[in-house]
């Protein structure tokens, strides 16, 4: 066979490998922590999809779905589905063998609705997970998030873009919490050390119907409170997003103590006492 035959021969026998090493590189770029295998038999007899060892962290991490909610995060990926006959306790890391399956036996699933199910086989193992014991403030009222279009607590003075384990906050309060912080950066609440009512004086507001950029040198979008930007929430207050309103509320700081705090927390929040006047804006 000539020279440059046999070698257009290799280079063309050489092809298919090189398809199938990218198609496997394609699958592990997935944002999904269990790809996908040939069906095989588990243990209780449902046919799953794939059975592998996962990883899940500490804590739980805020995320978004349908709307605002909380997700595991499974080697280091935030986890968008439940683990069915598993019970997690924030604190631990857990070594879990589980398996993936397709609940809906081929069929489209329903709107919203997950393709695919795990379910856990075996926990391999729960460890405390390190972490460090932390003294928090947490300020009355939230904030337009630096990095998502959605209202954050104030801890420490600074927004706070992620989720407290353990933690149910009421807005119009503010608390001393201990928490313990792990390595991922969040953190698990252990005790509640006080929560007082945030009091102020009353005064009348008015709230234009859009939403214009803050302004303030970080990002994020902003209702228009007495004719400027303002970057927090009013406590209590639901408004329509195309209205204009007049509002009775209650002004009250946002650093009680003399607490400083970072430029894109408010000095002021405020709590919705009662509607004046609302009007159809644009």
């Amino acid at each position: 066979m000539p020279h440059f035959l046999a070698s257009t021969y290799r280079f063309l026998s050489f092809i298919p490998s090189i398809l199938v090493v990218l198609v496997f590189a394609g699958c592990n770029g997935s944002e999904d922590p269990v790809g996908p295998d040939p069906i095989e038999p588990g243990p209780d007899g449902q046919e799953y999809i794939e059975t592998r060892v996962v990883n899940v962290g500490p804590t739980l991490a805020k995320c978004y779905g349908v709307g605002l909610r909380t997700c595991m995060v499974v080697d280091g990926l935030l986890f968008y589905d439940a683990i069915e006959g598993f019970e997690y306790e924030a604190g631990y890391t857990y070594r879990l063998r589980i398996g993936k399956y397709d609940p809906w036996d081929g069929q489209e699933p329903p709107q919203d609705a997950s393709q695919y199910a795990y379910r856990l086989l075996e926990q391999l193992e729960k460890t405390p997970a390190p972490s460090t014991a932390v003294t928090l403030s947490v300020g009355p009222a939230r904030v337009v998030c630096a990095r998502s279009d959605d209202f954050c607590p104030v801890v420490d003075g600074a927004p706070y873009d992620d989720y407290i384990n353990d933690f149910e906050y009421e807005a119009g309060h503010y608390y001393v919490i201990e928490a313990n912080r792990y390595g991922d950066g969040r953190y698990v609440l252990t005790n509640v050390v006080s929560k007082t009512r945030a009091a102020g004086t009353e005064e009348e507001i008015t709230i234009d119907w859009g939403r214009i950029e803050c302004g303030d040198g970080y990002a994020g979008y902003c209702k228009v409170f007495n004719g400027a930007p303002y970057r927090g929430e009013i406590v209590g207050f639901l408004p329509r997003h195309e209205y204009n309103y007049r509002l009775r509320v209650e002004k009250f700081s946002m650093f009680p103590d003399g607490m400083a705090g970072s430029p894109n927390v408010p000095a002021y929040g405020y709590r919705w006492l009662e509607t004046l006047e609302e009007t159809q804006g644009g």
